[in-house]
């Protein structure tokens, strides 16, 4: 056979196998909406996100710009999250101009800030949009079995996480840290920033998600503060169902649920050997979340976050002072938030038992009183965009303890213990205020003149409190203080 047929037959098997392989993709992710696997997507879908395909059952609005190629005409996105490198040749990356909206994947979505050349590539700055910024009308429905043990973690080093005040100045009054707390994990966007002084008390963040878990582990060696904390909530054959109906109009309606919860453990232990200066009282952000794909809605590739974030405060009085507590609970059913007909409806699981109860567990030794509040939000978004810009229906479930424990000299142990749960959520998107201002920082050192906001969407709905409960043990009234 002469060579140039063999070259010309090797090249039509290679193109055949292309559109096989490209066919293949596409059937894969027809029919009903549906979790896509790590292994049906490329290497570049999983960095960047899957490409929208338009098509008439979604209308975008009029300043939305497709950017074609998808995955693997982006070069890079920044470590802060809302920097992305493109392909200049893109197909219609040349229309990229500030104030248009960017949509090049499900990830790679924004609002032009602002574009730069970059050799043959664009620099592409862009801020939050609403899911209504960037979709004029799409009525979907999502009902699919989800497995988070096959989310994909996506990190922006660059944004800030930890905000830990230490309380230098603490007086014996501080100690006694009483039950219970401080939920600002409800997305408060707007609270006052404290001082980063993590560095000097070494909290390390791990937020993880499995098939049936989703949690964080905390814990800190520094300072003279040691903290060793874990809390996971179970689930148990989880459902993700969602639904979007999006007019011309507005909203109209937007809904997320998650079913199957199965319940919650939280465990800790914290010692001091330097006494009341090591406290602290803060908020740890990870610059990690997680996300699952969703197949099967071309137009609008949506996808599955979740986000994380944990709050503590200790109130540890003398030095050599030691505290620790396990709890578990049981619970099931759903974590469902909806808005339908300019009206909200929130609804938590049911069920709630106490199988390890932290007043019965806790213990440490201490000859002042000592105490510890956590709070830890778990918020689960069904949207597009990246990091803290992720932006569509979404809930958040807060689940808060505290624990005290009296002075070892008393002549009356006195333990308590509190336990608050609430469920809330909203449509749009959120961004905490250490966040915010980083990004406007690096848009003031880019000479940007835009400026993001906190949060964009309707306001949020208004929580629910499934738990709150308070328990002590005889001769130590819980709520009262104690000198």
């Amino acid at each position: 056979m002469p060579r140039h047929r063999t070259r010309t037959l090797v090249v039509l098997c290679v193109a055949l196998a292309v559109v096989a392989g490209c066919g293949r993709r596409r059937a894969n992710r027809s029919g009903p909406a549906r979790q896509l696997k790590k292994s049906e997507l490329s290497v570049a879908e999983q960095k960047y996100g899957i490409a929208p395909i338009p098509d008439a059952s979604v209308t975008y609005q009029p300043d939305v710009i497709v950017v074609g190629g998808g995955a693997d005409a982006i070069r890079a996105q920044s470590a802060n999250g809302f920097i992305w490198t493109i392909d200049g040749s893109a197909p219609h990356a040349a229309e990229l101009v500030p104030g248009k909206i960017f949509f090049m994947t499900g990830r790679a979505v924004g609002r032009v800030l602002d574009v730069r050349t970059d050799g043959g590539n664009l620099v592409v700055v862009v801020g939050p949009v609403d899911l209504t910024e960037v979709v004029r009308e799409a009525h979907i429905s999502i009902d699919m079995p989800i497995d988070f043990g096959e989310a994909i973690a996506y990190s922006s080093p660059d944004l800030p996480g930890r905000v830990v005040s230490l309380a230098r100045n603490s007086t014996a009054a501080d100690a006694s840290v009483r039950p219970v707390l401080f939920l600002t994990g409800a997305g408060d966007t707007q609270a006052a920033p404290v001082p980063d002084v993590s560095n000097l008390v070494n909290f390390k963040v791990g937020p993880f998600v499995s098939t049936s878990e989703i949690g964080m582990k905390v814990s800190s060696d520094g300072g003279g503060l040691k903290v060793l904390a874990q809390v996971a909530v179970h689930l148990a054959e989880p459902r993700f169902i969602a639904r979007f109906d999006i007019t011309p109009a507005g909203l109209g309606e937007a809904s997320i649920e998650l079913g199957g919860a199965a319940g919650m453990t939280w465990a800790f232990q914290v010692g001091t050997d330097v006494g009341l200066k090591a406290n602290v009282n803060g908020l740890l952000q990870p610059d990690t979340d997680f996300s699952i794909p969703v197949g099967a809605i071309g137009p609008l590739p949506l996808t599955v976050t979740v986000r994380q974030r944990f709050e503590i405060k200790t109130g540890l009085g003398v030095r050599n002072s030691t505290l620790a507590a396990t709890g578990e609970y049981a619970f099931n059913g759903s974590f469902k938030v909806g808005y339908f007909g300019k009206k909200w409806d929130v609804a938590g699981p049911l069920g709630f038992t106490a199988k390890q109860n932290m007043l019965q567990t806790s213990n440490g030794i201490s000859i002042g009183a000592s105490g510890l509040n956590m709070a830890h939000q778990m918020k689960v978004i069904a949207g597009i965009g990246a990091h803290g810009f992720a932006a569509g229906p979404y809930f958040s479930f807060t689940s808060a303890v505290g624990v005290f424990k009296g002075s070892d000299l008393g002549m009356i142990p006195c333990k308590e213990a509190t336990l608050v749960v609430r469920l809330s959520g909203g449509v749009g998107y959120q961004i905490p205020k250490s966040v915010t201002d980083a990004i406007n920082f690096v848009l003031r050192t880019l000479k940007i003149n835009h400026r993001i906001q906190g949060e964009g969407g309707l306001s949020p709905a208004d929580p629910i409190t499934i738990i709150n409960s308070s328990s002590a043990l005889k001769g130590c009234k819980a709520g009262e203080s104690k000198s």
